[in-house]
């Protein structure tokens, strides 16, 4: 008899560790899923609308984008490579949509459109239909369409870090 009574005591002591260990899990996860929620509860715009945002106030290439509480405000904090070879940050209210902050970092970090253009030009010799600023495998191009002397058309791609043009 005694025997049972500590082997139910056992699986009494087992049964109520397992379910303090479930709780405390559950717990944890609820917590984990509270704080995303909270985020997302104050985020009233995506943050592919923040992006928009940033590149309509400058025209360039987005280099990151994450979501921060300033101030006690969530904003989208979004690192614009401008055409004008700066780099700008710009906190976008997360509720609003609004600009809050638009920092440029005085430094040039990489030439300009208007150098790119150039470039192209003296290379080709032909006339800028358009161009973007954009990343690819991790540099920044500029991608500029051109009717050539020759009325071919050409897309030149050239590096906005140091101006070379890229194959």
């Amino acid at each position: 008899m005694k025997m049972k009574v500590l082997s139910a005591a056992a699986l009494g002591a087992v049964i109520s560790i397992s379910s303090l260990s479930s709780a405390h899990a559950a717990v944890l996860h609820k917590e984990g899923t509270s704080a995303k929620v909270q985020t997302q509860q104050k985020a009233s715009i995506t943050l592919t609308k923040a992006k928009t945002v940033a590149l309509n106030k400058c025209k360039g290439a987005v280099q990151s984008a994450q979501m921060k509480r300033v101030d006690g405000v969530y904003v989208y904090v979004i690192k614009v490579l401008g055409e004008d070879g700066k780099l700008h940050t710009f906190n976008v209210n997360s509720s609003s949509g609004k600009v809050m902050k638009h920092l440029v970092q005085k430094k040039q970090v990489a030439i300009t459109k208007t150098e790119a253009h150039s470039i192209a030009v003296n290379k080709y010799k032909g006339t800028v239909k358009s161009s973007t600023l954009s990343k690819e495998n991790g540099t920044y191009v500029y991608i500029i369409k051109m009717t050539a002397s020759n009325h071919t058309e050409q897309t030149i791609k050239i590096n906005a870090e140091n101006g070379s043009i890229c194959s």
